[in-house]
């Protein structure tokens, strides 16, 4: 079996290796972007094609410079945001990398680069949540210095004991319905299964899979919940009793709890029981709107949240396809289970999303404009200036007569172009620019 940890990190080096292989970049095509850079400083597109020239040359913390100034001077450009992203992912700044894709999926124009994002995201998110757990335990001596607010509660995965393993997965599914339901309460901070589920994963990783009792004390220190709920789930024939204890964090002492026992078939009728003690024992009183969201319920269908349940277990381990199959079942069980549909979506993203390779986004660009903003980056060529562009629309539409007998198009040549006075003094205009347009105006002749 392997590991979230294993499976993101080898997600990321597969990106990596799809970033190496464009590394192919020649100095002189780098040179002559630089000197284009160097003449047109305030040009988005210019910038733009330099940062990509630098990032195919490896030359990251360059890159990165030019592709935010690109960014800052053109919001709306994707070509420069995807190329940021990738920029910050191979420099392992994973929150810089979602912003920069998170940009291309908004303004990006290759509908398919945009998909394999937005899989990526969901991949990225995992590995961020395993880089800050990984960060936290790091700075776990000054951490646990500081006393978690009384006020914010981190939910454990619960303990089964029983003689029916198929119940085991309920271990993270009645966590997180419990962890659901607190976090209805306005007075309650409740921390995010996910990333509780990242730093227990970590914590385990440095013990060599060995914990004990004082593990998730350890881990509500670390995470900064002033109290955790630890819990566990009865199993005895056909009946279900669950037990949660609350316990401070800085005093690793019980201070309160609440149990529920009853028929497997009244599974959430248990949880729901349970939480509204554990808000007694927490000093939570709920509002009107908050009990009533409590009362509801994702599913109706014990089988489908058994489903869901071993859903969460499999996304835990990083096995995303099979936790997609599992949340995909809950809901052929429940079409109505709306949490399963939306965690099968992320699960399956994620699962796409650490295959992905930075080379074949690139691929995917190919025949489109922005594949060719980074063709032209690698070989050294600037884009056309507006002065340019200009001459050659006027030229278009108004051919000289040696272009229209020739079928080539010429330029026109003449005195200096003079400046506008007004541009001149407002800085309006950055550069002369010269080119002729003819208009013919029919006059109508007076009837005789």
């Amino acid at each position: 079996m392997r590991s979230l940890r294993s499976l993101v990190a080898a997600g990321v080096a597969m990106l990596i290796v799809g970033c190496a292989s464009t590394g192919q970049m020649s100095p002189t095509a780098v040179t002559r972007l630089e000197r284009a850079r160097a003449q047109r400083p305030n040009d988005a597109g210019v910038v733009r094609q330099l940062g990509i020239a630098y990032y195919k040359a490896n030359r990251l913390a360059d890159a990165r410079t030019q592709l935010n100034r690109a960014a800052t001077l053109n919001p709306r450009d994707g070509t420069a945001a995807l190329y940021l992203g990738l920029t910050a992912e191979k420099q392992n700044d994973f929150a810089g990398a979602k912003a920069a894709y998170q940009s291309y999926i908004q303004y990006g124009r290759t509908s398919r680069v945009r998909r394999q994002l937005e899989a990526r995201l969901a991949a990225l998110t995992r590995l961020q949540l395993q880089v800050a757990a990984k960060s936290a335990i790091a700075q776990e001596r000054t951490l646990v210095t500081q006393a978690g607010s009384q006020k914010t509660v981190a939910v454990m995965p619960l303990r089964f004991v029983g003689s029916d393993t198929t119940l085991q997965p309920l271990e993270r599914g009645l966590a997180e319905l419990i962890t659901t339901d607190l976090s209805r309460s306005h007075e309650l901070t409740v921390v995010e299964r996910a990333r509780l589920q990242a730093l227990l994963d970590e914590i385990s990783l440095q013990q060599a899979g060995r914990t004990d009792s004082s593990t998730n004390v350890r881990a509500g220190r670390i995470i900064q919940a002033g109290r955790i709920v630890n819990g566990q789930i009865a199993q005895s024939a056909q009946r279900i009793r669950v037990d949660a204890a609350i316990v401070n964090t800085q005093t690793a002492t019980v201070t309160g709890g609440a149990t529920n026992e009853n028929s497997l078939e009244q599974l959430f009728n248990i949880e729901k029981a349970l939480v509204l003690q554990l808000f007694d024992s927490l000093g939570v009183r709920l509002t009107t709107a908050e009990r009533s969201a409590i009362e509801q319920r994702p599913t109706r269908s014990l089988q489908a949240f058994l489903a869901y349940s071993r859903g969460l277990r499999f996304e835990d381990q990083g096995r995303y396809d099979e936790a997609a199959r599992n949340y995909n079942d809950a809901v052929r069980l429940d079409p109505s289970f709306g949490q399963a549909r939306q965690k099968g979506a992320d699960a399956s993203a994620a699962a796409a999303g650490l295959v992905l390779t930075a080379a074949v986004v690139e691929s995917t660009l190919q025949g489109t404009p922005e594949g060719a903003a980074g063709q032209q980056a690698a070989s050294g060529q600037a884009p056309a200036t507006s002065g340019q562009t200009a001459t050659n629309t006027a030229e278009t539409l108004n051919p000289s007569a040696t272009s229209s007998a020739t079928g080539t198009a010429t330029t026109t040549t003449g005195s200096t172009p003079q400046k506008d006075p007004l541009a001149s003094s407002t800085g309006g205009e950055s550069s002369p620019k010269n080119a002729t347009v003819t208009i013919i105006v029919k006059i109508p002749t007076a009837k005789p």
